[in-house]
């Protein structure tokens, strides 16, 4: 079980030392565990999120307003090291990337009336490879790749039936951004009743206050926020023969 001083002492470098003791008081923060079976959920790691090359963040939404800059680009080794692990591991794997809204298939929905700049979303921004996963960390054959029009993975898309054909028993979330997309696959995979685990160095937004806040808060309540290394652990005791 969880200790109270677990808690403070693993956010206090974020947050006042009296709400982190407010939480911990509350039973909040209590440690979930890996499961046996996991998925990997890669979210939104493609152009338009990440930009093309590490650029300042001010830099990088002048070249596209969802860019995360080199922020970004500081998640995507973590990022590489848990696809690696969890293709040694057999584990499934599924990148989402946003529909793009040239596809007959995409809905709007409300998100050009809570972005000013929100009329340059499609798809051509550069060479027109907005809503494709980086080639750095490119999906193989056999891998599922998603497109959503609403910040879950779940939302509208036929996760749900993958990851129960598969057996799936835990998700294991990265990507972007950590307060919007990456938060709401938490909150629905723990709402799905999945042990969730987000890796905390392979998760990005642009600014600091929502990824800080959003992960302490699936932290507190939906699942565990832990560094790569000890996801990397847990998925080389799954590989055949471990």
């Amino acid at each position: 079980m969880t200790r109270p001083d677990d808690v403070i002492r693993k956010w206090e470098a974020h947050f006042p030392r009296e709400e982190l003791e407010t939480l911990a008081k509350a039973g909040y923060g209590n440690r979930l565990g890996f499961g046996a079976r996991p998925a990997l959920l890669v979210v939104d790691a493609t152009y338009s999120f990440c930009g093309a090359e590490p650029l300042p963040i001010l830099d990088a939404i002048e070249v596209n307003r969802r860019s995360c800059g080199d922020r970004a680009w500081a998640a995507l080794g973590p990022i590489r090291e848990l696809l690696n692990a969890a293709r040694a591991a057999a584990v499934p794997i599924v990148f989402s990337t946003m529909r793009d809204p040239a596809s007959p298939a995409y809905e709007p929905g409300l998100w050009g009336a809570k972005n000013t700049r929100g009329v340059e979303d499609g798809g051509t921004g550069g060479d027109g490879r907005d809503n494709e996963v980086l080639d750095e960390i490119a999906p193989r054959e056999g891998e599922l790749v998603l497109a959503k029009d609403k910040p879950s993975i779940f939302a509208g898309t036929g996760l749900a039936a993958y990851l129960i054909a598969r057996g799936v028993d835990s998700l294991i979330v990265c990507g972007g951004t950590s307060s919007g997309c990456v938060y709401a696959t938490a909150v629905d995979g723990f709402s799905h009743n999945y042990r969730v685990t987000v890796a905390r160095d392979a998760s990005f937004d642009r600014v600091d206050t929502p990824h800080w806040a959003a992960l302490l808060d699936i932290d507190m309540k939906y699942g565990d926020v832990v560094d790569t290394g000890e996801v990397l652990e847990h998925l080389a005791t799954l590989r055949p023969g471990a």
